[in-house]
């Protein structure tokens, strides 16, 4: 962290580096006072990208002669609207005035006016006038290197903070701004929420003990501005009600502030309130860092506020599929017993046909809540033969006429037996649905040892071309289903944390794809 306790003369001229000298000691003289640099033209005239002479300067003096100079006036241009730029000027021509304006010249101070003797220099002089109401070198500022390494917290904070769970959102955010009010010596950091037409402290890191109370918008500074989304930052004002006495914790200076606004859906929903207690310069680079985290906090928290809708959302329908599966099962239940109670009296296709219907009503329910539950896609995995799952699964599918074929060795995938087996069974039926009674399926590894994934194949229609996009989508079927079926091969598919992709060729092909930490092995 650097004070702004340096003032930088800028020119080869000796005599003026001495009559500055004295102006500086006149205002500030003393051990306590900022220290004057003095630089040539050529100091100036250097690699950009190295440290620039000016960087810890509360404010420049320069002579007419030196903005003359290219390399000068360029960094003179770049210098932070902070730091002001005082030019000595002795004789004020066209040209003078063009160099002084592509300086981006604050003040000038014309050497005449010096008076006779430059040896008696006082605080009433011109130029020490002017260092007075101009620089404040009492003010601290982050430094290149102190902006470098906020740049590098931020960094890091951003990895943190893409990754927050629901649970740790709050953690997570106090650790990023207690991080980064540490690195940049702040006294405080608040992120207020809009709530009922006020700001709520919602998140803070305030080391004093402070407790931030709710704020209208009315009260933070420049509110048409955050309104807009721009940043405000306020250097600390002195108290105008304190003369210089009474009590200084009850006329105590009001703290060098920034606020960033909080932007989610381009609507204001925060802000970020940065402060010190000391005296503080805050510059560009500065400023734009703290806005990235206000950045970083919006994303957050908009994630974390969708996160927590669609969980409510899926409660809600999973615990209304689950009193609306109550409800059908109890008629079914009476319908299935009834059933079975008329099987004598029924002939065999018939009795089939009806309980073949109410199988498939029942499945119908078990395939609404696989849908509707969160986060029970798959239970504990195993290494599991995927020929033997696949056998099993043919075994529950009624089609007598249909085939199934296993090509290959498929061999082995680390994957939970029972969803991996309602996979394939809505595999396999799906291609009924679609091929006919006496489709025939087959499945076999994508590679020759079986390693990588497995297909299933059909010798069916295979998929129209309107519906290749969203053929695992809830409700989409060519065919007179339900078309959740492939939605739940999707979701088990997912959970697995494989891949699954559909194609045509000479019929329908599934391509499913295991993942990394799924790695098929070969039989033994």
């Amino acid at each position: 962290m650097n004070r702004r306790t340096v003032v930088a003369f800028v020119s080869d001229d000796a005599s003026a580096s001495e009559r500055v000298s004295r102006a500086v000691d006149a205002v500030w003289g003393g051990p306590n006072g900022p220290e004057l640099r003095t630089f040539a033209a050529a100091d100036l005239d250097g690699d950009r990208d190295g440290e620039d002479p000016l960087s810890v300067a509360c404010g420049v003096v320069v002579t007419a002669a030196a903005t003359a100079n290219g390399a000068v006036t360029e960094r003179l241009a770049a210098l932070p609207s902070n730091v002001p730029v005082i030019a000595l000027v002795e004789d004020a021509t066209t040209r003078t005035l063009r160099s002084l304006l592509a300086a981006d010249v604050d003040d000038v101070v014309a050497t005449d006016d010096w008076g006779s003797n430059s040896d008696e220099t006082d605080a009433s002089d011109p130029l020490a006038e002017r260092l007075e109401s101009r620089l404040a070198p009492d003010c601290v500022r982050l430094g290149s290197d102190d902006v470098a390494r906020l740049a590098d917290v931020l960094l890091d904070a951003g990895t943190t903070l893409m990754s927050t769970r629901t649970d740790e959102v709050q953690t997570k955010i106090e650790w990023t701004i207690e991080n980064v009010g540490e690195h940049a010596e702040l006294d405080r950091i608040v992120c207020y929420r809009e709530a009922g037409g006020e700001f709520v402290p919602e998140y803070g890191w305030c080391p004093d003990g402070s407790e931030p109370t709710p704020r209208a918008f009315e009260e933070f500074p420049e509110p048409e501005r955050l309104s807009t989304f721009g940043n405000v930052a306020s250097p600390a004002a002195s108290d105008e009600s304190t003369d210089g006495g009474g009590d200084r914790a009850e006329n105590a200076d009001p703290p060098a502030t920034v606020h960033v606004p909080l932007v989610v859906d381009w609507e204001l929903s925060g802000i970020v309130a940065f402060e010190s207690d000391a005296p503080r310069v805050w510059t560009d680079d500065e400023v734009d860092l703290y806005r990235t985290l206000g950045d970083l906090i919006a994303h957050t928290i908009a994630r974390n506020d969708r996160r927590t809708a669609l969980r409510r959302q899926a409660d809600q329908l999973e615990q209304f599929s689950a009193v609306v599966s109550h409800d059908l099962r109890n008629p079914l239940n009476v319908l299935s017993g009834y059933l079975s109670l008329s099987e004598d009296e029924l002939t065999p296709s018939r009795y089939d046909a009806m309980s073949g219907a109410v199988d498939r009503m029942e499945t119908l329910i078990d395939d609404l809540l696989m849908l509707a539950r969160r986060g029970e896609a798959i239970g504990e995995t195993e290494s599991v033969p995927i020929a033997a799952v696949a056998e099993d699964a043919w075994e529950s599918v009624r089609a007598p006429d249909a085939t199934l074929t296993i090509a290959g060795d498929v061999g082995h995938v680390e994957a939970d037996p029972g969803r991996l087996r309602q996979a394939l069974e809505n595999l396999f039926r799906n291609a009924i649905d679609h091929g006919g009674h006496d489709v025939a399926i087959e499945i076999g590894p994508l590679a020759a040892d079986g390693g990588g994934g497995m297909y299933v194949a059909d010798d069916g229609p295979g998929i129209p071309v309107e519906l290749a996009d969203r053929v695992f989508d809830s409700g989409v079927s060519s065919a007179d289903s339900s078309g959740i079926g492939l939605a739940i091969v999707d979701r088990i598919v997912d959970a697995h944390e494989w891949n699954i992709e559909a194609r045509n060729d000479d019929g329908a092909v599934f391509e499913l794809t295991f993942g990394a930490d799924a790695t098929p092995m070969a039989s033994p």
